[in-house]
């Protein structure tokens, strides 16, 4: 995300899922902005999707709340039918605004026992806060058109669980130049 050159420019780009999360620092973050703003053609729109954290929650994973495995999810393996227990453990570190997730994944067998086990991470995820990005976009040449609390467009607000960013590209040549 940081560094790719595909030769061409898209009227829309699209960063679904958190991924922009994965941009650990400034400088990675900017590295993507950028890149993206190079291959958006001029006036073209770039649709960012963050988590909104919540501060509370963050705050909690600092105490002994943090590191402490909880039931994430379960559902059916697709292959042996057998139910696999999702249990994810949450941390943070304030000073670098990073989440980190450690998931175990566990198949029970028929008799309840568990015959499979596996564990993923540390996932490190930035925590972007709103005026953070703002900050990152203007300086990475974008318009700030919207920013929304959900899929369904509405105010982005203390509750809300996503921040959806729509912005335009300034620039206004292929050249890279900003008005």
């Amino acid at each position: 995300m940081r560094s790719f050159e595909l030769g061409e420019t898209f009227g829309l780009v699209m960063i679904p899922g958190h991924s922009f999360q994965h941009m650990l620092t400034p400088e990675d973050q900017i590295a993507c902005l950028e890149c993206i703003k190079r291959h958006l053609a001029p006036g073209g729109v770039l649709v960012v999707h963050l988590d909104h954290q919540s501060l509370s929650w963050l705050g909690d994973l600092c105490t002994e709340k943090g590191n402490v495995f909880e039931m994430a999810e379960e559902f059916m393996h697709p292959n042996t039918g057998r139910l696999i227990r999702a249990s994810r453990a949450w941390s943070y570190e304030p000073s670098t605004q990073t989440a980190s997730a450690v998931t175990v994944r566990e198949e029970i067998g028929a008799d309840g026992k568990v015959v499979d086990r596996w564990e993923r991470g540390p996932l490190r995820l930035h925590c972007v806060f709103r005026f953070k990005m703002e900050h990152l976009l203007a300086r990475a040449g974008f318009e700030v058109e919207a920013v929304y609390g959900d899929f369904f467009r509405r105010e982005l607000k203390d509750e809300s669980s996503d921040m959806g960013w729509v912005v335009r590209n300034r620039q206004t040549s292929t050249q890279g130049n900003r008005e």
